[in-house]
């Protein structure tokens, strides 16, 4: 099916879905989801049932089952069989990712994997280990990586466990349509089945865990999982990294896990003994791939593939990786609990750099303002007059950089951002329309929004930095200096110069960076992406050593040479 035919059956299912009302019967409740909502889902639950006749099902079938009638329309239900015709799994995902918010999506940490980085997952772990005779797909949502191990390991059994009743039912819904009988869906929390379940094959834990972070965490369920940790993880890990530690704690040694998770534990106090453990596992392949910045859906998280292999009869290595390959670092077993290095950002000052002149000297970078509902915040000062806001509640924002007429020349798309600090409310009928709207579309719900006293105040947030940098490039990153004090958003970076630096000293490190030589400086100290794509961190971006001699930094009275270095060589 043409991506235009999958988004008018999306539509038109997504359209049913959504007409509810008082009556309307409803789901049981789900962590996050208002009435209304369940009521919608309630109807994606009647679709499902339909399509669900096999008796092992029953529990699932049951979880969908509202408080009342529901009667499928014909137009509704042929809509829903285009998108199950052909790749059901990723257009059941983008059915569900349309009817259920990434906000609302995050008390359960439903994210969908994409389809090429669930296989190229896949693809890496046959390309190291011999075949499972078993894959649990540990929250297995919608069901990409139970497709991709059914195909890789059609010998193997496949397990997928998951909690949510609609993300599973959806997976039903793709195995049944292939008539596909070596996956069997457990509805169950993945903690309780672990503890209940031996495996009697070699087994392989796959998958995507549940992205959901320590605060919205039940407070009455964070010990539990703790213990089930086995002690490895300490308060204010995400699940995810709790799914790693209980599952490697229950390990065997014919036993193996491959999972991408967020990379905080790497660095961070809570995971000192997940890094202890695996430390320890001097007979098992380890391997920790990095993917800074991948796009889940709408979430983006800066990630980590934890594969570990099964036990061997040599000792292992422990390896850390990029995503492409293209740099590896061995990690040594005797280090205990420290950190774990990072790829392209272990040797950012190069040998010989004594000093350590770096650019935090000079500067601090930071990420711009993260909105959390573009769509409310920003437009072009055309669509703003449109709707009559205020030049008052509307800042000059720089949007994007992009190659200029050479090549390398950096132009500047611009727009407005609205900030409401000063606002009062009821004064303006126009504003007041505006946010209205937004609250209609559920906007004060969203994350960020909601963490904010006021939702649409951004004024305590704002960024204006001295110098904007492009935080994602495939060969120039675009170094922008920024007298007019644009806004930026969390698309684009700021540098702002500390308060001794001189104007000398700022065109001197501002050349430097738009040089060859302080590009490359730059892609060093960048993630690469899967599609070849560098992408900056402002906490390594400060770390990386100046290639200029002789910076005039505190002023003529207070002048400062430093002999710098790059690449090892005195320049």
């Amino acid at each position: 099916m043409n991506k235009a035919g999958v988004d008018a059956a999306v539509s038109r299912v997504v359209t049913w879905i959504r007409d509810v009302n008082s009556d309307s019967p409803a789901l049981n409740s789900v962590v996050g989801l208002s009435d209304s909502e369940m009521k919608q889902l309630a109807r994606l639950g009647a679709l499902l049932r339909e399509r669900l006749s096999d008796h092992s099902l029953e529990s699932l079938v049951a979880a969908l089952t509202p408080d009342g009638e529901i009667v499928v329309l014909d137009e509704v239900r042929a809509a829903f069989d285009h998108l199950i015709g052909e790749d059901a799994v990723v257009h059941l995902a983008d059915l569900y990712a349309s009817i259920v918010t990434p906000a609302k999506r995050r008390p359960l940490g439903t994210f969908f994997t994409p389809r090429e980085y669930a296989q190229a997952i896949v693809d890496g772990f046959a390309s190291r280990h011999d075949p499972p005779g078993e894959v649990v797909d540990v929250g297995a949502g919608v069901g990409i990586f139970s497709e991709i191990a059914r195909i890789k390991w059609p010998n193997a059994s496949i397990q997928a466990i998951d909690i949510n009743p609609l993300t599973l039912g959806l997976q039903a819904v793709a195995i049944a349509k292939l008539l596909e009988r070596s996956v069997k869906l457990v509805l169950m929390d993945y903690r309780q089945w672990l503890d209940s379940n031996v495996p009697s094959v070699p087994t392989l834990y796959l998958g995507n865990p549940p992205y959901t972070r320590w605060q919205l965490l039940d407070r009455a369920d964070r010990a539990d999982l703790l213990d089930s940790a086995d002690g490895l993880v300490g308060a204010r890990a995400n699940l995810s990294t709790l799914f790693l530690a209980m599952t490697l704690a229950k390990l065997r040694p014919q036993d193996s896990l491959a999972m991408i998770i967020p990379a905080g534990w790497m660095r961070a106090e809570y995971g000192k003994r997940l890094r202890a453990r695996l430390r320890d596992a001097g007979w098992r392949r380890i391997s920790l791939r990095l993917a800074d910045s991948w796009r889940f859906d709408q979430a983006i998280v800066d990630a980590v593939l934890v594969e570990v292999g099964p036990e061997s009869a040599t000792l292992q290595r422990i390896e850390v990786s990029d995503w492409s390959g293209s740099e590896r670092l061995i990690v040594s077993r005797t280090e205990g609990e420290a950190v774990f290095p990072a790829p392209g950002r272990t040797h950012l000052l190069p040998p010989g750099c004594e000093d350590g002149d770096t650019l935090a000297r000079y500067a601090r970078v930071t990420r711009g303002t993260a909105s959390g509902a573009n769509r409310f915040f920003l437009n072009t000062p055309e669509k703003w007059d449109a709707l009559g806001i205020p030049q008052e509640f509307r800042i000059p924002l720089a949007r994007r950089l992009r190659p200029g007429v050479n090549g390398t020349a950096s132009s500047l798309e611009t727009s407005e951002i609205l900030v409401l600090g000063d606002y009062c409310r009821g004064t303006v009928e126009s504003v007041e329309a505006w946010i209205a709207a937004g609250e209609r579309g559920g906007l004060h719900e969203l994350y960020l929004c909601s963490q904010r006293k006021t939702w649409f105040d951004l004024s305590g947030e704002l960024k204006t930095p001295d110098v904007i940098i492009s935080a994602l490039a495939r060969e120039t990153f675009h170094v922008l200096d920024n007298p007019g004090r644009l806004a930026i958003t969390n698309n684009l970076f700021g540098l702002y110069w500390s308060a001794d630096v001189v104007q000398e000293t700022k065109d001197q490190l501002l050349g430097w960076l738009r040089s060859a030589e302080g590009q490359a400086m730059l892609r060093s100290s960048s993630s690469v992406e899967a599609n070849g794509l560098y992408r900056l961190s402002p906490k390594t971006m400060g770390m990386i050593s100046m290639g200029i001699s002789s910076i005039p930094k505190m002023g003529a009275n207070r002048e400062i040479s430093s002999l710098l270095v790059s690449g090892g060589k005195a320049i």
